[in-house]
Order: structure tokens, then sequence, then C-alpha cells
């Protein structure tokens, strides 16, 4: 099973909507995908599951039947910043719980893609961040950058974190957030040309996301080699 996990330079950037798009990628191309996300906020009760509106998405496109509280162990009913969460909750991350969750999905599915929460340092309790989570369980990143002004500070310091601490980063995908952003075309090929990993496609803007739509902007085969397998 091949593993990537989809950070991003800040919340609301679209992590979900290129996950989606990653996951219908994969399985226009004949495989097996699921979708993760460890920790999920804002979610609200359905079916007897809390459960969040990304996390839905993700289960929509999958083409692989799997356990809801195996996809998304962590659900909190409140859009807060996850480490105030867990300590509302009184509960800590059990980084052998999600290991757990990773292992049932290995034959169940080809490539799995694990969404984070917020952006890489978001802190998910008072002691343990995202970054620490993917040190955990050392699977290659792919960095979604939200194209709005103040990207490029943001891409870079998210990157130069990536690096020092000596993880991954199996690609990047520029994903346009701003209508409107001037000078687009100026900001994406400064950020090419200064991330030292492979540019994995340019989404342009949706009004409303369809990851069928978006497909045809993003490049998979510069990932084959980069892929995490158990």
């Amino acid at each position: 099973m091949h593993k990537f996990f989809i950070t991003g330079t800040d919340t609301n950037i679209g992590k979900t909507a290129i996950t989606c798009t990653l996951i219908a990628k994969y399985i226009k191309e004949g495989f097996r995908v699921g979708g993760m996300k460890p920790v999920a906020a804002g979610c609200l009760l359905e079916n007897g599951y809390m459960i969040s509106e990304d996390v839905k998405r993700i289960i929509e496109v999958s083409n692989v039947d799997l356990n809801i509280n195996e996809i998304n162990p962590y659900s909190f009913e409140q859009p807060i910043a996850p480490h105030i969460s867990f300590k509302k909750n009184k509960e800590e991350i059990d980084i052998h719980l999600i290991k757990k969750c990773l292992r049932s999905f290995e034959n169940q599915t080809d490539y799995l893609f694990i969404e984070g929460v917020g952006g890489y340092a978001v802190p998910l309790t008072e002691t343990f961040t995202t970054a620490d989570l993917l040190e955990k369980l050392n699977i290659p990143v792919i960095l979604v950058v939200g194209m709005k002004l103040g990207c490029i500070n943001h891409a870079l310091l998210t990157v130069e974190s990536i690096l020092n601490k000596k993880q991954k980063l199996s690609g990047w995908i520029a994903n346009q957030i701003d209508e409107h952003m001037q000078a687009y075309e100026e900001n994406f090929y400064f950020l090419k040309e200064k991330i030292k990993a492979p540019c994995l496609g340019a989404v342009p803007y949706f009004r409303d996301f369809d990851p069928y739509k978006a497909l045809k902007f993003i490049d998979i085969d510069k990932l084959s080699d980069k892929a995490d397998e158990d």
C-alpha cells in the first residue's frame, strides 16, 4: 500500500479538495484508493457518528468500503484548534491507535491519502503537533499551497520546516483559493523555482470545487518513484 500525507500552508486552503482529487485521479487509473483524516473538528452527529464535511467528502470519493472510525479516529464537535478540543475532551492522541487504523487499510487499498488538520505545525495537543505525527508515521508529504496573498512566505516556511525535520517532501500542489489573486503567475513560478520538490499541479479557482473537474490539473506521474509502500 502506498501512503501519502497531505498537509497545507494554512487552514481553509483546499487540503480536502486536493485529497479528494488525488483519490479520484488514482481511481481513474484503476487502483483501490481511500482516504483518512486522523483528526477532524467541526463535526455533526449523523447516524450515530460524529462526522465532518471533510470526512464525508473523502468517503464519497473513495472506492473502498472503510470503517468510519478508522478513517477518522478522532472527531470533535467544535470547529476549534485540535489541541483545545483534545484538552476540553480530556483526551490524549494515541499514535498506536492511528497506526492500527493505517494497518487496517493495508489489504483493502493500493493508495491511501491521509489528510492533516490545519497546517503543518498545528498543535494536536499541547505537546504534540502535526509535524510530530508525521515524524512518528514516517510517511511522504504532499504540500498544498493555498494560492493567495502571502502564500510565498507560508509555503517557504512550511517547506523549510519539513526539510529541517528530514521528512520526505514528495511534491507540492498550487491550489488557487483567491479568485482575484493579483500576479498569480509570478507567485506560482517563483515558488516553482524555490521549492526543491516536484510541482504536481496548479489547480485553478473553482467556485464549487469538483475533484473530477480538477483531475486534469494534477500530474501523478511525478509521484511514481516517491511513494511509501508497505
